[in-house]
């Protein structure tokens, strides 16, 4: 009965929480921690906000956002979505991450052409705000 109770818990924390993003798609060691468990990224698993990902060497993986940003993470590499929101009708954006080492391929979605001040990308020695729509980006 209590690992019933665990597993609900879960799966309602899940629901009450809009996913932000999916993995398009995945190579070798890809994973997903969420709320202090990791576990084998997936083809189609929906990302939330606060969700970190990891590759292992030789790997890598591919996330599509909800408003059609398209980010594409290198081997050996840690990607953190801190804040999410794309809301608009309400004129409502957010893109906050961090990219505290590896590399990352950029593609900007709506939220970049709609409201490029809130884009916000965090890497070691700086933020980047973007101006275009695509970058490339190798945090040491």
């Amino acid at each position: 009965m209590k690992s019933l109770i665990i597993i609900l818990a879960f799966v309602l924390s899940a629901w009450s929480s809009e996913s932000v993003a999916f993995i398009k798609n995945t190579h070798n060691d890809a994973r997903v921690k969420r709320d202090n468990a990791v576990h084998t990224a997936k083809i189609g698993e929906y990302l939330f906000s606060g969700d970190t990902i990891h590759t292992g060497k030789n790997s890598s993986i591919g996330l599509s956002f909800n408003d059609g940003t398209r980010i594409a993470i290198g081997p050996e590499s840690e990607f953190i979505i801190n804040d999410y929101l794309f809301q608009p009708t309400k004129k409502d954006f957010k893109f906050n991450v961090t990219l505290p080492k590896g590399t990352m391929v950029f593609e900007s979605g709506k939220i970049g052409k709609l409201a490029p001040e809130k884009v916000n990308i965090k890497v070691p020695q700086g933020i980047i705000g973007i101006r275009g729509t695509k970058f490339i980006v190798d945090a040491e």
